[in-house]
């Protein structure tokens, strides 16, 4: 917990951080020019994954009980493939918040991770369905069922970039997750809510829009997460008050959530 890596982090769960949704969204606009084609590549990479996986997953399924356990054990297989994908274009936006070179392959690159990403790919899933059921059982709206798990959604946004440039464990990364969220719940809800209405406007432009949305939502989660947690070996243009280690993901122990 002493090691200069997590100081940003320490204090923004302390104290917390400071967070300005229309500066963030500025900087991230400026922040996606030159970097919108391998963000772009990446994103239908991904896309493109879940959707064959999951064609799989259809393709596979048959009747009976016998098929449903086979269809939960692909589904399990899928998730964990993905949760090292998802955290690569995390790690994108991470990288580009620091001015650090992104490629397309980059959501490959951590699939050394597979093990502690694909169980907090299943924390978190677990951790969100449950008040879905809970909220329909109390006879509530469909939309009013679904809003704690929005909610929990965006309060775990950190949990992946935690145990990939953190080396946090799953239960820390996720534990710490919801702790930075309290600490600027009102300030992330609104980004997410603008966000959100920038994915619909770009869905009516026929998806032409997506070109500039979705790099946006990838490098808007890069800078939260540079502000709330800071960035292991970035210059002191992105932390400017924290001494940084010379590379990533040395020295893992001594931090509790």
């Amino acid at each position: 917990m002493n090691e200069p890596r997590f100081a940003r982090l320490q204090r923004s769960l302390e104290q917390g951080f400071e967070l300005a949704p229309k500066a963030v969204l500025q900087e991230a606009w400026g922040r996606i020019y030159g970097a919108k084609l391998p963000i772009l590549l990446a994103a239908i990479g991904v896309v493109g994954c879940w959707l064959l996986l999951n064609q799989l997953l259809v393709l596979t399924g048959g009747e009976g009980e016998e098929s449903v356990w086979s269809a939960s054990l692909l589904g399990l297989a899928i998730s964990m493939v993905m949760a090292p994908m998802s955290g690569g274009l995390d790690m994108m936006g991470i990288h580009r918040a620091v001015d650090r070179p992104i490629r397309p392959s980059q959501i490959f690159d951590y699939f050394r991770y597979l093990l502690p990403l694909a169980l907090a790919s299943l924390l978190m899933g677990l951790i969100t369905s449950l008040f879905l059921p809970l909220g329909q059982s109390l006879g509530l709206p469909p939309m009013l069922a679904m809003l704690p798990t929005l909610v929990l959604s965006v309060a775990l946004m950190f949990t992946f970039p935690l145990i990939l440039e953190k080396g946090l464990n799953p239960l820390q990364a996720i534990l710490t997750s919801l702790r930075l969220f309290a600490r600027q719940w009102m300030a992330l809800l609104l980004l997410h809510m603008l966000l959100v209405l920038c994915f619909m406007a770009a869905v009516m432009t026929f998806g032409i829009g997506l070109i500039w949305v979705a790099p946006l939502y990838i490098v808007v989660k890069g800078i939260i997460y540079r502000e709330a947690c800071g960035v292991e070996g970035a210059g002191p243009a992105a932390i400017a008050d924290e001494p940084q280690p010379s590379s990533l993901n040395q020295s893992k122990d001594h931090f509790d959530a």
